[in-house]
């Protein structure tokens, strides 16, 4: 394990700024967009709209907003399996479903009462939808993406947000805010298997491609807490910018970018940690999701405070 002290020396020392062409911006994206996922073959971008209730699609070709539906109140964290986005609505206490070939709502499930995110299981079967509950306690509803219905729940502790799941094990990850934890689940058991201390007030998680790394951005304490899946463990914690919330991994799984909302950069990370010479890029005001195009180079970053999405070519 690296000491702490001397992984911020490195970074500090070795933090590069990415070199690169003027980013482009689409602007127009809704009212304090939240959250972003592009299509498989990254033609399209899929954003909710949290002040104007709206889910938009957006054509990266043509960078503009070509479609749009009202889904629910405060519309936050989303998912796409089998051509359909699983929208968690936070202040509806629902999760829509929008079919995007028709780009209509083709269910409207009660998840609750604030749910705020979403992801799917590797065969697009299920989703799993977050709740921060109506008492101190969260809940994880389980949604079966074909028959439109809530399966089944589990627990949560207080204040949950964000959720990934594995690839390859299909365990799922939801981060605790109120223990600043990662709470394993096993789909199977409908219960939490481990508990995994991370940084303080976790926000952003993403795992890589083989399931073996996942990443967890901690707004307070500034830092990436990266745990190895397979010892279910921390492996190391890297600090990085001011309040890191949004996180992900390219499609390749080489690397992993945060946005650091507080220093308005994203930290771009080797996924193995081979080398701590990260390299930043600037972004705008308010950013708080970020993906990667199927070329593995180009980034998206949504802009809360803007209603823009920016894009960057990354080498």
């Amino acid at each position: 394990m690296i000491r702490r002290s001397v992984v911020f020396v490195l970074l500090t020392l070795l933090v590069l700024p990415v070199l690169g062409e003027e980013p482009l911006r689409i602007r127009k994206v809704g009212k304090a967009p939240n959250f972003i996922v592009l299509s498989p073959d990254g033609k399209k971008a899929y954003v909710t709209s949290y002040a104007s209730d709206q889910f938009l699609e957006v054509d990266l070709k043509q960078k503009q907003v070509t479609r749009s539906i009202y889904v629910g109140y405060a519309p936050l964290g989303f998912a796409i399996a089998e051509g359909v986005a699983i929208i968690a609505c936070q202040n509806s206490g629902t999760t829509a479903m929008v079919d995007l070939e028709s780009f209509r709502i083709i269910a409207d499930v009660k998840t609750g009462t604030k749910p705020n995110s979403v992801a799917v299981d590797p065969r697009g079967y299920h989703a799993y939808v977050v709740d921060t509950g109506r008492t101190s306690s969260g809940v994880l509803h389980i949604l079966d993406v074909r028959e439109r219905t809530v399966t089944g729940t589990v627990k949560l502790g207080t204040s949950p947000f964000g959720v990934a799941v594995s690839p390859t094990s299909e365990q799922i990850f939801v981060l605790i805010g109120g223990a600043n934890e990662v709470w394993v689940i096993d789909p199977e058991k409908k219960a939490v298997i481990e508990k995994i201390p991370v940084g303080e007030g976790p926000d952003g998680i993403a795992i890589t491609p083989n399931g073996k790394h996942l990443f967890v951005a901690n707004s307070r304490t500034g830092d990436l807490t990266v745990i190895d899946t397979e010892l279910m463990r921390v492996q190391i914690t890297l600090p990085i910018g001011k309040m890191p919330f949004g996180v992900t991994v390219s499609p390749d799984g080489k690397r992993v970018f945060v946005i650091n909302t507080g220093s308005k950069t994203v930290s771009v990370f080797p996924v193995d940690l081979s080398n701590l010479s990260g390299e930043t890029f600037p972004i705008d005001k308010g950013s708080t999701d970020i993906k990667v195009g199927p070329d593995n180079r180009t980034v998206y970053v949504l802009s809360e405070s803007a209603n823009a999405i920016l894009i960057v070519d990354v080498p």
